[in-house]
């Protein structure tokens, strides 16, 4: 009895020792990039005591544009430190339904209502999401050759060996044989004869794990279990993601060591049961809002759509995801609206509209919500998709070991209708053209759609942005570069994550680069006012013109969730 109770308190030292060194991994890293960037960019921005926009010329500057010349870093950094605020206030989150993220719409409403010279017509628009918890523990047992065990369940994921998954389906207590689905998961193959079975499917791959879900319930599989890859320390612990909220099948997310403890016993027997049971505690739906801001003056039927989401993760303040977007968007409305109150900067002949999507955390639903309800017959004259030119989406711009990251129009996935894809180039290039002007390094980076723009692009609307970086690792190659155009030390942490409090509760205002992010918002400031300034904007972005109808594909999902 001492050797095992010795080696059972080993073993929960060991894990939470393990949950200790993922968050001080990332807090060290984090500390690294402040330390190494801090003084440096000192020398790049210069600071005031206030708020700075400038009015008095429309000539362009150095940065090839009025509205670019007036973004500050000191104005961007006040709303990042009310934003976290926020949080601070409210557990810590800016997530949907809390208090936290409905003081940050009321924040941009109030300024956007109040602060921009009557310049603007703002609206909120209402939807609802599902709301639910987990009822008690759930249950995961297994069997195989007169063996039968538990999994020990725990809401430490660092201890636990399962949890659920979000959005997971209730599930009375029942037994299925389990099937190993082949490769991934990621192909409708590999879940052939698979029907009423429970399946195990490890993470990774090609697709996202709601995409896998997906496919697992068009061949009516009766359960999912996914388990981990264990290819990282972050990585043996129980996956946290989610599913379609639509989603009707029980699932649950499982260690590395519980995935391979099911695979030994495969193994060795070839033969598994497994047992579950999840009771959810469902609280029906509550509302979440986007916010939009119109121009009054401008072409409706010939609209610039400028969109970043306003909702954090649960598990922190979000202030680069994507607090740095919501700023950028308040900065480029305020300060357009100064310009248009003057008499020497000409107004654009197109309508801006500035817009805060909320529920982009749970699968873009505010900006698939917005769509959908464009394209509606019933929407008003104002609000129809078919008066959309283009969306340009700002998502985390102040990634401390950043990219000038530049959605690659190329890069469109396969589908995407074929006129919003010229004009998706052109953005590309006319981003990629300024940061060449201004002798800054640039990186093209994905444009599958895993951000707000992608319902507008998938119905046919020309789409671009910026994207400083997330969980990706930045290559000796991509420090060399930077440190090539912006000098020594200034390149970042090869071999580091591009921020590396991603979805974590380090993002706050000291997880930002400041001076990655003014550059990203000077350059989204410029982009606005090079489309502005087009005589034939329409013709600019649709060479071949613009589609008879704008449409969300009736099998349209996200491609927002997380590839694990």
């Amino acid at each position: 009895m001492p050797d095992k109770s010795c080696s059972l308190l080993i073993a929960l030292g060991v894990l939470t020792l393990f949950g200790i060194i993922t968050f001080a991994l990332a807090a060290a890293t984090l500390s690294t990039l402040v330390r190494r960037f801090n003084d440096l960019d000192k020398r790049f921005i210069t600071t005031t005591a206030s708020p700075i926009v400038t009015t008095s010329s429309s000539l362009p500057g150095f940065l090839n544009s009025a509205l670019a010349d007036t973004i500050h870093i000191e104005d961007l950094m006040s709303h990042l430190t009310q934003f976290e605020n926020f949080a601070r206030q409210n557990g810590n989150t800016r997530a949907i339904g809390t208090t936290g993220f409905a003081q940050t719409l009321d924040y941009i409403y109030e300024l956007m209502q109040n602060k921009t010279y009557n310049q603007f017509k703002v609206v909120r628009e209402t939807f609802s999401v599902q709301n639910f918890t987990i009822k008690g523990s759930p249950i995961l047992s297994w069997s195989s050759n007169g063996v039968t065990a538990n999994f020990v369940y725990s809401t430490s994921l660092p201890e636990t060996a399962f949890t659920y998954v979000n959005y997971t389906a209730a599930i009375n207590l029942s037994t299925y044989n389990l099937v190993q689905v082949k490769n991934n998961g990621c192909d409708d193959s590999d879940y052939d004869n698979v029907a009423g079975q429970a399946v195990l499917i490890k993470a990774g791959g090609i697709c996202t794990y709601a995409e896998k879900g997906e496919l697992a319930a068009k061949k009516n599989v009766s359960a999912l279990l996914f388990y981990n890859h264990g290819l990282t320390i972050s990585s043996l612990a129980p996956a946290n993601f989610r599913l379609r909220q639509a989603n009707l099948l029980p699932a649950l997310s499982l260690s590395n060591a519980a995935g391979r403890t099911l695979l030994n016993a495969f193994s060795s027997s070839g033969s598994i049961n497994v047992t579950l049971d999840i009771q959810r505690e469902d609280y029906g739906r509550f509302d979440v809002q986007n916010i939009c801001a119109d121009t009054l003056n401008g072409k409706v039927n010939e609209t610039i759509v400028l969109g970043s989401h306003s909702d954090s993760v649960p598990a922190g303040p979000g202030i680069n995801d994507n607090g740095s977007g919501s700023a950028a968007n308040l900065v480029l409305a305020m300060n357009l609206a100064r310009l248009y109150g003057t008499t020497n900067y000409p107004k654009y002949p197109y309508r801006i509209r500035f817009c805060w999507w909320g529920g982009e955390e749970i699968g873009l639903v505010g900006a698939i919500h917005h769509v959908q309800q464009a394209e509606n017959s019933s929407a008003s004259s104002d609000f129809k998709l078919t008066n959309n030119l283009v969306n340009l989406n700002y998502d985390m711009l102040g990634s401390p070991n950043y990219i000038f990251g530049i959605y690659n129009g190329s890069s469109a996935k396969l589908g995407t209708p074929s006129k919003a894809l010229p004009g998706s180039i052109r953005i590309s290039e006319a981003f990629r053209d300024w940061f060449n002007q201004q002798n800054l390094p640039w990186d093209y980076t994905d444009f599958s759609g895993r951000s707000d723009y992608g319902p507008f692009l998938a119905a046919g609307i020309v789409a671009g942005g910026l994207f400083s970086g997330a969980d990706e690792t930045k290559s000796v190659a991509q420090r060399d570069a930077y440190e090539s155009k912006l000098g020594l030390g200034r390149g970042g942490l090869a071999g580091a994550t591009l921020d590396p409090c991603y979805h974590k509760a380090c993002d706050t205002v000291k997880n930002i680069d400041q001076f990655g992010y003014l550059k990203m918002v000077q350059a989204a400031a410029y982009l606005l006012e090079f489309l502005g300034r087009k005589t034939d904007l329409t013709s600019w972005l649709y060479p071949d013109g613009r589609p008879a109808q704008n449409r969300l594909p009736q099998d349209y999902f996200p491609n927002s969730d997380y590839y694990m």
